[in-house]
């Protein structure tokens, strides 16, 4: 567990971490790794400019939430298999020549890497006064599911950003509260994130060793290799048009191919 203090701000980090490693054991490695976390916090930069005013600069109790890179459950696990070809393996043990070197020295590996989505909040609400207000403002939050009830990522529109369909956030719950009078939203709320990450990468090697003091080594990698796409850019400013809106789609699969010759 780790607490972090200063003059300016408080942050509260809560961590739990297990990982484990699986030394080599007839071609096989592996490691993984589990972070369970909280990151609370009333101010995001010891850097005043990189902050939005407070509602109430002497009580910035009313500004602890989580920060906006809480991430609660992050996993990584990475694997490779030396297949078992070539001299000195289960399978042509006995080979040589320029058979050991076509099916022998070739390993497969696979990452994954799977992290929880950032807490979202909301701003863009109007300054309760036209003139002279140097605080910060939020929207209106009422309860209720914060989450649009039709949201399906599999219904995405592609074509019209816009489109209903699209729609991520409750809408109807966050309003600006107008001139006058100062907004009741949170900085953030850990019941609607944003989208978390899911990427698996595969690879494929193969050494070739000429001698003691010369080898080769070949190798492709597959990013994204299930060409994962991943949604962002949701539009959390209340008086935006297309506010509570999917905006972004990214990624897509990858190939990469390298060889190195050591000497």
């Amino acid at each position: 567990f780790f607490f972090f203090f200063n003059d300016t701000a408080t942050t509260e980090i809560y961590t739990l971490s297990l990982h484990d490693a699986l030394p080599i054991s007839k071609g096989v490695s592996m490691y993984a790794n589990y972070v369970w976390s909280k990151t609370l916090s009333n101010i995001e930069s010891s850097f005043e400019g990189e902050n939005s005013g407070p509602l109430d600069y002497y009580n910035l109790r009313l500004e602890k939430t989580p920060a906006s890179y809480d991430i609660p459950h992050m996993f990584k696990a990475y694997a490779q298999y030396d297949l078992p070809f070539g001299k000195g393996k289960a399978f042509g043990s006995n080979v040589s020549g320029w058979v050991n070197g076509l099916i022998g020295g070739w390993s497969i590996s696979g990452i994954v890497n799977y992290f929880s989505g950032a807490p979202l909040g909301f701003g863009g609400a109007t300054a309760p006064l036209a003139n002279g207000w140097n605080g910060g403002q939020r929207p209106d939050v009422a309860p209720g599911n914060l989450k649009a009830s039709t949201w399906d990522r599999n219904n995405f529109n592609f074509a019209q950003i816009t489109a209903p369909e699209n729609t991520y956030i409750n809408k109807s719950l966050v309003t600006d509260p107008g001139t006058l009078r100062l907004g009741n939203s949170a900085m953030r709320y850990t019941s609607i994130r944003g989208f978390g990450t899911v990427m698996e990468d595969a690879g494929i090697l193969k050494n070739i060793r000429f001698n003691e003091r010369m080898r080769a080594q070949i190798r492709a990698e597959l990013l994204n290799i299930f060409n994962r796409h991943q949604f962002s850019g949701i539009q959390t400013s209340v008086t935006n048009p297309q506010f509570g809106q999917v905006t972004n789609v990214t990624g897509n699969r990858s190939v990469q191919l390298g060889a190195r010759f050591e000497f």
